[in-house]
């Protein structure tokens, strides 16, 4: 059985996953194990898998088939120290940003989604992707802002999907992409 911990974070990657599969109307799965395989001191085995194998273990969410530049990371604590994105290093931040880097390709989508208990569930993206947020605090070349805020703008999803099909080298959308002038792209 596993840890309590280790149960939240399972519970909160499944309910990534049904969020993104009812925005998209297509199937993402929650990946058992997955950083552990590629992440951290085993970087070496990207080099020994395919492509389909290694989408299968990047990040912790299965996308569709031909979302070849998805790199996504589900966090769920029990407290972050949100005080410190003002004047300090956060060290936990650091970390997971560095994950998110040590099983990237060139072009990946890297998002970051957290979820506090108690609190609320965040984004953490990377900075001139053209996203559009009301509000966010800019971390060592990421952005950090509100689930809500993010996944409710259509410009946001589109570019979600867009990145994650033709990478982030692919920085020209189709009009219909871009923001509108109501909006603030960071």
């Amino acid at each position: 059985m596993p840890s309590k911990s280790k149960a939240k974070g399972n519970a909160w990657e499944l309910d990534v996953a049904k969020f993104l599969t009812e925005t998209y109307k297509e199937s993402f799965l929650r990946i058992p194990s997955s950083g552990a395989f590629v992440g951290g001191k085993n970087t070496f085995r990207k080099s020994q898998i395919d492509a389909a194998q290694l989408q299968g273990k990047k990040g912790d969410i299965h996308p569709p088939e031909a979302w070849k530049h998805w790199n996504i990371e589900c966090k769920s604590y029990a407290d972050f120290p949100f005080h410190q994105l003002w004047y300090a290093d956060v060290k936990i931040l650091d970390a997971w940003i560095q994950q998110q880097k040590d099983v990237e390709d060139a072009g990946d989508l890297n998002l970051i989604l957290i979820k506090i208990s108690r609190k609320e569930k965040w984004v953490v993206f990377q900075e001139d992707l053209g996203f559009t947020v009301d509000r966010s605090l800019h971390y060592k070349g990421w952005y950090f802002t509100s689930w809500d805020d993010f996944w409710s703008k259509t410009t946001n999803l589109d570019l979600v999907k867009h990145f994650s099909l033709n990478g982030t080298c692919a920085l020209s959308p189709t009009a219909e992409l871009l923001p509108s002038a109501e909006t603030v792209a960071v």
